[in-house]
């Protein structure tokens, strides 16, 4: 692959280093969790990230499959990678849900007109999933990748924040960012679009939220069950929207 100048895994959310590895592989146990309460994205960032003509898509590190789901209602085949079984149950069955990592997919070279990565790019190891992802585009296919970062500007979203530790503040977003990647042989040099969205929540579902993070899983439980009384405590009463911005980066297989 020639040169591959990367930058720290995702400029918004630095990964600590101290349990980087434990963090990566936590989620499984919170499966369930993790579908319930993770936000979906917005269809129009899809559909900037997206080639013309796109039928057949990778979503890569599926997860529980809040991107596959997306990608099918815009009537895309999707292949879903995803390496935790836990996670890869969840999925939809209308998507082909497939055992794998970003740095082996399973697929053949050329096969899919998009990669799509929603929430999980900063795991990878960078040259060596970039490397699979142009493998497995066709001539013209894309590379997306997405980040829900909730916006803190709104004054209980910040109070919420601050109370659980949230690394996914809206308010990093750096005007003039570095790129997610550069330098890439056979990929263009990617560019970036922000896009703001809501979800509807409760507070059940903002637990949902939090106890689906890496660092809320490794927890020990009392310092676990603090921290979900201090969500209830901040969380608005009844249903509320929960105000979001997707960070969303595009490249192309040139």
């Amino acid at each position: 692959m020639g040169r591959a100048d990367t930058v720290p895994a995702h400029t918004l959310l630095p990964m600590p280093a101290d349990n980087w590895s434990e963090r990566r592989v936590a989620f499984g146990s919170a499966a369930a969790d993790y579908a319930a309460g993770r936000p979906s994205y917005p269809t129009e960032a899809l559909r900037w990230a997206l080639p013309d003509g796109a039928r057949t898509v990778l979503d890569l590190a599926a997860g529980t499959g809040k991107l596959t789901e997306r990608l099918l209602e815009l009537g895309l085949e999707v292949h879903a990678v995803e390496p935790l079984a836990e996670m890869r149950a969840v999925i939809p069955a209308a998507a082909h849900p497939v055992d794998g990592t970003a740095e082996a997919i399973p697929l053949p070279d050329g096969s899919v007109d998009a990669v799509t990565v929603g929430q999980a790019f900063h795991w990878f190891d960078p040259p060596a999933a970039l490397a699979e992802m142009r493998r497995v585009l066709r001539p013209g296919g894309t590379v997306g990748l997405f980040w829900n970062l909730l916006d803190d500007s709104v004054p209980w979203v910040a109070d919420f924040l601050a109370s659980v530790g949230g690394e996914e503040r809206a308010s990093a977003i750096k005007p003039d960012p570095h790129p997610v990647w550069t330098g890439i042989d056979g990929l263009s040099e990617p560019e970036r679009a922000i896009f703001r969205h809501a979800a509807t929540y409760d507070a059940a579902r903002l637990v949902a939220y939090v106890v689906s993070r890496s660092q809320t899983i490794l927890l020990p439980a009392d310092e676990r069950a603090a921290l979900i009384d201090r969500v209830r405590d901040v969380a608005p009463d009844g249903e509320f929207e929960l105000p979001l911005v997707c960070e969303a980066w595009r490249g192309t297989k040139t």
